[in-house]
């Protein structure tokens, strides 16, 4: 999953990551269902499954992010020192830079330690949006 402008680079971008795949358009209820939740229940996005592939540290660090709960932020360091690797704050950020899921692996709720937001694979305006409208919507509940 991620954020693109348009129809024909996201096909590019899932094509240059599956390379050898055959792909079909269909619609089926798994994906319906991904849809429904997006658009009506936030509380269940932990329903929603994913198949990753990484190394055992980029799957260590991107578990890390799925215990950062909705609205809060952390830093490089923090997520470091929760996977047991203090020192390793720019490995992490390059395992959170290679994450191939937008949104659902939280990696737009790590900032740097000075409070400043940060790059993000889909632009900073987005970050910046998601962090917004997530500390809205936790303030609200």
């Amino acid at each position: 999953m991620g954020f693109y402008e348009d129809e024909p680079t996201a096909f590019s971008a899932l094509q240059a990551h599956f390379p050898h795949a055959e792909f079909s358009r269909k619609l089926d209820m798994i994906q319906q269902n991904a849809l429904f939740i997006f658009q009506n229940d936030w509380s269940k996005l932990h329903e929603i499954k994913l198949h990753l592939k990484g190394t055992d540290f980029q799957l260590k660090v991107w578990e890390t992010l799925l215990k950062i709960p909705m609205g809060q932020l952390a830093t490089y360091g923090t997520i470091a020192q929760k996977i047991g690797n203090p020192n390793a704050s720019r490995a992490v950020g390059t395992a959170i830079g290679s994450n191939p899921v937008a949104f659902l692996i939280p990696c737009h709720r790590v900032i740097q330690s000075t409070g400043t937001f940060g790059g993000y694979m889909w632009g900073p305006t987005r970050k910046t949006a998601m962090i917004g409208w997530e500390g809205a919507k936790t303030q609200t509940n």
